[in-house]
This record gives structure tokens, sequence and C-alpha cells, in this order.
């Protein structure tokens, strides 16, 4: 039960709910003493020019605005900025959760954490003004920024992000924190629930797919099988079940290779056997002989007694003749190895993540 209470407690969802409540006391332990700061909590509404003030700025006769004190105008910038900080921050946090297993870079968080307060103090800057909000434009137009965001989720990450500084700086805390809460909330459901990622289908269109293709749920094109087609079983909507943590085990291994930035395996191999030790040690030395880089992954029981299927990522060296690594294994009935299972792997990485 303690255990229990203690996972409970340390779950993202529960963490971020202690911070919000944190933040949410802050600002209303802020704002009940001073009543210029609770109205900023929701702007009026009249800050920016109007239909009616846009044409007087551009004829030359726009209104005076009333310039607030010194102190007043530091104190609420530094509060707008530090809200925009505090109400980042659990997007990043959340950020480095849900992408812990794909892999992110340091710089992206970095800067995920900074454009938030770069934003609110942009828009300090030009609240109010016409001609700098122009100037602004102008700016940033002349500034080519080329850096492509290689995964859709970093974009909307950054968005958030972008609109959680426009909040702040404009004096909308209310919106920016709505706008906090909801991404961090979506976020974690989305992960937590595992939308979008490739499950084992428990129904399949044919009477079964080989176990390479099991592995890797979604793909259609059949694997490479040497050997005794007998030993290389298929599986059906029966045996797909069982197979989840074999699948997830694969997909671990992949995607911590996928962090590699080059001599990534290349392909998965599966290997028939009723003999494991000598299985495994003739496998051993015919891949320290072809291969660059190779990993034992799982065994796998089948569903006749004693057969195993062992489970392997594989880069091959360039010049090797994958005819003659599969003589040197020697598979068929009688063999060591009764069968093996050649299928690509790198066009399969996303699916497997």
């Amino acid at each position: 039960m303690l255990q229990r209470i203690r996972d409970v407690l340390s779950s993202p969802a529960v963490r971020l709910l202690v911070y919000f409540a944190v933040v949410a006391s802050v600002l209303v332990m802020l704002g009940l003493p001073s009543p210029w700061f609770r109205a900023s909590l929701v702007p009026a509404g009249g800050t920016g020019a109007g239909l009616t003030d846009l044409e007087s700025a551009f004829e030359g006769s726009a209104p005076a605005l009333p310039s607030p004190s010194v102190m007043e105008t530091l104190i609420t910038a530094f509060i707008l900025l530090l809200a925009g900080l505090a109400l980042a921050a659990p997007v990043v946090w959340i950020y480095m959760v849900v992408m812990r297993q794909e892999g992110y870079e340091r710089s992206f968080v970095r800067m995920l954490s900074t454009l938030p307060v770069v934003v609110a103090g942009v828009v300090q800057v030009v609240r109010g003004d016409l001609a700098l909000a122009f100037a602004l434009a102008g700016i940033v137009a002349a500034v080519r920024f080329r850096t492509t965001v290689k995964d859709l989720q970093n974009a909307v990450f950054a968005f958030s992000a972008i609109g959680i500084g426009l909040a702040a700086g404009s004096g909308s805390l209310l919106l920016a924190g709505a706008l906090s809460v909801t991404v961090c909330f979506l976020a974690y459901a989305l992960w937590k629930l595992r939308v979008g990622n490739v499950e084992p289908s428990l129904e399949l269109a044919h009477s079964g797919v080989p176990l390479s293709e099991a592995l890797v749920p979604g793909v259609t094109h059949r694997p490479v099988v040497i050997g005794s087609d007998a030993a290389a079983e298929p599986v059906h909507a029966a045996d797909l079940e069982p197979l989840a943590e074999s699948i997830d085990r694969l997909a671990d291994f992949v995607a911590a290779d996928a962090l590699r930035r080059k001599k990534k395996y290349d392909m998965l191999l599966l290997a028939y056997t009723d003999r494991l030790v000598e299985a495994e040690g003739l496998i051993s030395g015919v891949l320290e002989e072809h291969a660059k880089r190779w990993v034992k992954v799982d065994t796998i029981e089948r569903s006749a007694p004693g057969s195993l299927a062992l489970v392997y990522l594989v880069r091959l060296k360039k010049d090797v003749e994958v005819g003659q690594m599969i003589l040197r294994l020697g598979c068929g009935e009688g063999e060591i190895l009764k069968a093996v299972e050649l299928k690509p792997i790198k066009g399969l990485r996303k699916r497997l993540t």
C-alpha cells in the first residue's frame, strides 16, 4: 500500500497538479493586496490599438496613453517575465518526460525554456506602439531562421511556449496558465495512453504471419526465411498477446540505437533452434566475422516443445555477402539452426519506436 501511494505521488500528473496549485497560490497572494496586479491577470482589453487608434496612428494623431511610473513598469515587467517562465517550466518538463524514449536535444530544451521569456519581453517592448511593432516585423523578416524541426512534437511544444510567452507578455496570466495546464495534461494523457503507437493486432487478415512481422507490427512485406519452413512456424492471433513484452523490448533496443549518429543496426535476424548454447556460440562466431555491430535482444519460446527463436539486431559489414553468412550458419533439419529469418530494419525504425 505504501509503495502504491509513493508511485501515485511520484507520477507526473500529481507533480503537475501540485506545481500548478503552488503557482496559482502565489498569483492569488500577489493579487490580493495589489489592485493593479490583480487587474493584469485578465487585461481589460483596451491596451492595444483598436481600429480607430490604428487609423489615428497612421494619420499621426494617435491618442497618448497614460505613462506608468518607472518603478511600476519595472515591477510589472519582471513579474510578467517570471510568470511566463514559471508557466512554461511544466511544459518543458513534460516534454522531457514524453520524449525520453525517442531522445531529445539539450539545445532544444534550453531554447524551450527561454523562448517564453523572450517572447514576453518582446510583447512588452512593442505593446501599444504600432511603429515598434512594424519595426520588429521588419527585423524578424531580415533574420532568416533556417533550423528545421525534425519532429512535429517539437513544433507543437515550441508553439505552446510562444503562446505562453505572448499571453504572459500581454498581461493575460490566467490565459497563459490555462494554456500551460491544457498543453501539459494533454501531452501527458496522449503519452500515457500510447496514442499513435503501433500495437500488435489481435485479429489477422490471414491465417498467420512470420514472427518478424509480429515483432514489427503494421509492416506488410514478408521477410526472407532460409532453412526449414516448419521451424519458422507462423504466428497466429492467439500468440500475439504473449509477444507484447518481446515487441516492447525490441522497440526499446531500436529506440536506444536511434540515438547513434552513425552505424545503426540495419537488419533483424531470427534464428530458430532447439539447442540454445550451441546456437548462441555458432551465431556469435559468424556475426563476429560478418557484422560491424550486433546484439542479442531476446529469446522467445515457440509453441513446439524445446523450440526457441533467438532475436538479434545486426549491422553487417559493407563488403559482406549475405549468402556466405547464411552458408556459415548452416540452416536446415538436423542442423544447430533449423531456420533463419532475415528482415531489413532501416526503414522500420519509426514503426518500432
